[in-house]
């Protein structure tokens, strides 16, 4: 039996194991949390939460990237132009990315608890608004952004997994992990695009080519800044695909310090 076969044989067999924890995972958390039920930023009860994850109070101190934005990374823009300063000199990997909030207010803190304070199931709510410009695009399948294993060990679990597992089990389109970070980097927040992009050469590889090839891919994250770490990701990617799009909860403005 060739080297590929037995790759590919352990890869599949590692896929459906993972399948089998999710929706073990799946099932606990539907069964600790009835979060079909529950507004994601104040917890009141909801009749809809599929239509609209939040009640109508909260609803009005949410604030949404629907206004003018960037074609490319969905940042929003002040100006007539189409595309931002950043997409027109900086090269990017992916074709569009959806990202139906700004990372301000309710959602800002949302999101934290979500990462920090093990509010895992705050992910389904999230992802219902993710789908939401998501349902008009037809996807091979869905990737995320990955973590070292000191860091998941750290924290407990991948943000970006979670909502892209979430995303999967919405619009019905499979999920695989398709990169592996390397290397622990430093603390994005205070580091310029440069230095960010810097930090992260070399940090991701891919870990099945073949699955990746001629494919049309949703990348996941959780926040976008400066789009770094998915650019860095989708750069990857690209060398066995141009089609690539990204998707967030959140996008973050940047100001370059």
């Amino acid at each position: 039996m060739n080297k590929k076969l037995i790759k590919n044989k352990k890869t599949q067999k590692n896929r459906k194991i993972k399948d089998i924890f999710n929706k073990i995972s799946y099932f606990f958390e539907k069964f600790l949390y009835p979060d079909d039920i529950k507004c994601i930023f104040c917890g009141k009860d909801i009749p809809n939460f599929y239509e609209k994850p939040y009640c109508n109070s909260c609803e009005k101190s949410v604030t949404f990237n629907k206004n003018h934005t960037c074609k490319i990374c969905a940042l929003p823009i002040k100006n007539e132009a189409q595309v931002c300063d950043f997409c027109q000199t900086q090269k990017r990997y992916f074709k569009k990315a959806f990202i139906p909030f700004l990372y301000q207010g309710k959602i800002r803190e949302s999101v934290l608890s979500f990462k920090f304070d093990n509010r895992r199931y705050l992910a389904k709510g999230f992802a219902v608004e993710m789908a939401k410009l998501l349902k008009c695009e037809n996807f091979d399948f869905i990737t995320f952004v990955p973590m070292t294993l000191n860091k998941l060990k750290e924290r407990g679990f991948n943000q970006a997994e979670k909502l892209a597992n979430e995303l999967s089990n919405i619009l019905h389109i499979p999920c695989f992990e398709t990169l592996k970070k390397n290397i622990e980097t430093k603390e994005q927040k205070n580091l310029t695009y440069m230095k960010r992009s810097k930090n992260l050469e070399n940090a991701f590889t891919i870990i099945n080519k073949d699955l990746v090839e001629n494919k049309k891919i949703l990348l996941v994250d959780d926040i976008v800044t400066t789009c770094a770490t998915v650019n860095a990701c989708a750069c990857k990617l690209s060398k066995y695909t141009n089609n690539i799009y990204v998707s967030a909860i959140a996008r973050n403005e940047y100001h370059e310090n």
